[in-house]
Order: structure tokens, then C-alpha cells, then sequence
């Protein structure tokens, strides 16, 4: 059995998170990744034992990544407004900085791939948002409304916050995020 190279396994991530960006998951053939890094699909395989495992890893990988991320630069004892635009603005840089893998976990969440990552991996995210949310509502600052509607209405308000600063109708400045903020705020708050 051959060595995995770490460089190679973080190429064919590389490749296939930008292959899905640019043509979605009917985009990746295993043949042309192996291509791509320079390597034989043979060896592809003893990284990845399919297209479904591939995808499935990066997505786990990448889920864990973006909680960890934000769960480290929280600062717990911020007063509870300034934790939540912290949030907030975390997602907003990390949207507009990571493009193609932001992309790459919004396809997963609306295919059969999401439910090939591991179930706790997949609440790890919106456990921590859900978490964030209780806090707010035990110190009577957030709407007493069903956490599942409250995390919608935010990811819009983000998704759509990103999708304005890309397409330069917004601009990527305190006042423009501060007014996004606020918006969604408001529409959160007790």
C-alpha cells in the first residue's frame, strides 16, 4: 500500500472543492482530479475509496474547520450583543474570504452528500448557533422563537449580506456590515 502525501491529499481537496465551484458535484470525475495533481487514479484511491468519500470528507473537514474557527475567536465574556456580531462579522469575512468552499458546503447541504457526514459533525455548527441563540434568550435579549426559524432568518440575512458585498452593491466597510447587523438584529431581538 502506498504512503499518503499530505501535499497530494491537500491537492486533489484543492482541485475537487474548485471543480464543484465552477461545475457542482456532476463536475468531479475521479480520472481527471488524479489528472490535474499529477497523479494515477490509482493512487486517488488510496486517499479517497470514491466520489462519495471524497466529497463526504471534505464537507466533514470542512465543517469542523468553520466551527472550530469560530468557537476559538469567540470571546466568551463579551457582553452578549458584541458576541453575536463578533459571530456575525466571522461569517460575513469567512463567506467573502473562502468563496469556493462556502460554495462547496452550500451544495452539500442540499444533496444526499450531507447526510454521509456523520450526524454530530453535522450539528456542529448549528449547535453552536443554537447554543449562542439560548444564551440570549435566558438573558431575555433573544426572541423567544423556535431556534430552527430564528437560524433561518439569520442565514439569510448572512447569505444574502455576502451575496451584496460580492456583487459590489454593498460595500465591505463598518458602516454597510454595521447596517446588515443591525437589520438582523432587529429582527432577532426581544
Amino acid at each position: 500500500m502506498k504512503l499518503k502525501d499530505e501535499l497530494k491529499r491537500e491537492a486533489i481537496i484543492n482541485e475537487t472543492i474548485a471543480i464543484v465551484y465552477a461545475k457542482g458535484f456532476a463536475g468531479v470525475k475521479m480520472a481527471h482530479i488524479a489528472k490535474k495533481v499529477d497523479i494515477s487514479p490509482s493512487t486517488l484511491y488510496v486517499y479517497f475509496k470514491s466520489k462519495d468519500d471524497l466529497i463526504s470528507s471534505i464537507a466533514t473537514d470542512l465543517l469542523k474547520n468553520i466551527t472550530n474557527i469560530s468557537q476559538n475567536q469567540l470571546k466568551q465574556d463579551l457582553p452578549y450583543k458584541l458576541k453575536f456580531k463578533a459571530i456575525w462579522v466571522f461569517y460575513i469575512n469567512f463567506g467573502i474570504n473562502n468563496r469556493k468552499e462556502m460554495s462547496f458546503i452550500t451544495q452539500v447541504k442540499q444533496s444526499p452528500y450531507f447526510d454521509m457526514i456523520p450526524e454530530h459533525i453535522r450539528h456542529l455548527k448549528s449547535s453552536f448557533i443554537l447554543d449562542l441563540l439560548d444564551e440570549g434568550k435566558q438573558q431575555g435579549l433573544i426572541k423567544d422563537v423556535d431556534n430552527t426559524i430564528l437560524s433561518a432568518l439569520l442565514g439569510a440575512f448572512l447569505t444574502e449580506t455576502i451575496k451584496l458585498i460580492d456583487s459590489k452593491l454593498l460595500q465591505l466597510q463598518e458602516e454597510d456590515i454595521n447596517t446588515m447587523f443591525l437589520l438582523a438584529w432587529d429582527a432577532v431581538k426581544n
